[in-house]
């Protein structure tokens, strides 16, 4: 389990995207824990250590609630997992509500990896890059 201050000193980093926020305010009430930003494309990162499938769900909807009108972006959620909140278990959880909610948003794509697959040693994975796409499940 990595603490969210230390998640959001992480270097996360993805070709072409500038670091944008860590933790602060993007719209009233959503303080995502990292966004990167390439002009109004977004790549917003949520790190969960949660087990609670609701937090997933709604993490989703605040995405795609901000990623409306110009924006546009791409969702990852970096989870540290349990007995009954894999990588696996949450990506498929979310497929019927991503489903249902992308044709309201530009939401375009949620990803979902394992916190020990994303970063060791502060050092973290490029987002979206060869060994992201391999790694992270894409809902």
């Amino acid at each position: 389990m990595i603490p969210d201050k230390q998640f959001k000193k992480l270097l996360h980093s993805s070709k072409g995207y500038d670091s944008h926020l860590n933790g602060q305010e993007i719209e009233p009430g959503y303080k995502p824990d990292f966004v990167l930003r390439k002009g109004n494309n977004f790549l917003i990162l949520e790190s969960e250590n949660s087990s609670s499938r609701k937090t997933f769900v709604g993490g989703m909807v605040k995405a795609a609630h901000y990623l409306q009108g110009e924006r546009k972006g791409k969702l990852v959620f970096v989870l540290v997992p349990k007995k009954n909140t894999t990588a696996k278990a949450i990506a498929k959880h979310l497929i019927p509500y991503f489903n249902w909610i992308k044709d309201k948003t530009n939401l375009r794509e949620v990803y979902v990896i394992e916190a020990g697959q994303y970063y060791a040693d502060d050092c973290v994975m490029e987002l979206l890059g060869a060994d992201f796409n391999t790694t992270a499940l894409k809902v």
